[in-house]
């Protein structure tokens, strides 16, 4: 009766590899499981043996993916915006939605922050690929991913899985941020260098393009690029650009210098690629999610903005989506976010 009971108890493979690595920062690339954990949710078919999975749609589309960063709060101004880009994102009929770190900042209380939000994106019918980034706790985040997957089997951390092989793109992942002076949370996620560099190995013998995803951009060079603040400095990681270089990655998406969002760049950051021009390496900053008005370098102003990645034929092409006009009240924000 006992060995029966612990056997009902037992949790599956993905669901008991959360519970263990709560604390957990960066996964082992080569982790994997006894036997692969196997599910279906929203159409999709999930296949997780560990830090690697495979994502399958019953009946597969083009490879694009909603892209989404620095959501930082759940207020109902930055819902109304996410609702939009949700919306959006159905009508362009993306593969899954990625969020690409800061999901909670500057909030009072992150575990609700984020667990609210990821289980409200978790039942919108899509897969759901989030990592962490320089504004969240790594136990914070990896209990709201844990929390929204028991709801939605769709939410998937990629903190814990490094590799996705979706419909048509392949998903690699480096959770955190570079630099510890700007990891907020003294339970944050930095990555090393050892960490960038691994890249090449994770994103080896990939079928499909590789799309980096990681919450802050390479090193870059000149005003055009993804990594300039407000001042004009370019604070990327030079480790990261030197690992993108190496594995050869065409692909990559990248948040955390807000200023610099709503823009894609090829991989030196000096050519900018405009939305809608098919181009053979495209990495793409969507843009601040949240309500806020955020001063842009391009001269502009967002209170909430998101993109649109599409692959095919080996390049790819971008989209901005832009949320509606938000309360004229919201505070204008202009500092650097680096």
């Amino acid at each position: 009766m006992v060995a029966i009971t612990l056997a009902l108890m037992a949790l599956a493979p993905y669901e008991q590899y959360q519970v263990d690595n709560e604390t957990t920062c960066i996964s082992k690339a080569d982790h994997a499981f006894a036997a692969a954990d196997v599910w279906t949710a929203d159409g999709f078919r999930f296949e997780l043996a560990g830090a690697r999975a495979e994502v399958h749609a019953a009946q597969p589309k083009e490879a694009r993916l909603g892209l989404l960063s620095a959501i930082k709060d759940f207020s109902p101004e930055t819902r109304a915006n996410l609702t939009q880009f949700l919306a959006a994102f159905r009508k362009a009929g993306v593969a899954g939605v990625i969020v690409d770190g800061d999901s909670a900042y500057g909030v009072d209380d992150q575990d609700s922050t984020l667990a609210d939000l990821f289980t409200w994106l978790g039942g919108q019918g899509l897969p759901v690929y989030a990592i962490i980034g320089n504004s969240e706790s790594r136990s914070s985040f990896n209990r709201a991913l844990l929390a929204a997957y028991r709801k939605h089997p769709n939410v998937i951390n990629l903190n814990l899985v490094r590799r996705v092989e979706g419909d048509g793109f392949t998903l690699v992942s480096l959770p955190g941020y570079y630099d510890q002076r700007y990891i907020h949370e003294s339970a944050g996620c930095r990555y090393k260098p050892e960490d960038a560099q691994e890249l090449t190995r994770i994103a080896r013998g990939a079928p499909s393009p590789v799309v980096l995803v990681t919450h802050g951009p390479p090193r870059q060079s000149g005003r055009a690029a993804l990594d300039v603040t407000e001042d004009g400095h370019n604070v990327g990681d030079p480790d990261l650009a030197a690992a993108i270089a190496e594995a050869k990655i065409n692909f990559g998406v990248f948040g955390h210098i807000l200023e610099s969002g709503g823009r894609a760049t090829d991989l030196d950051g000096r050519k900018p690629v405009k939305p809608g021009l098919v181009a053979p390496a495209l990495y793409v900053n969507p843009g601040p999610a949240f309500a806020d008005r955020w001063a842009l370098n391009s001269g502009g102003t967002s209170r909430g903005m998101a993109a649109i990645l599409t692959l095919r034929n080996g390049k790819g092409e971008w989209q901005p989506v832009r949320a509606g006009v938000a309360d004229p009240r919201a505070r204008l924000v202009r500092h650097r976010s680096n």
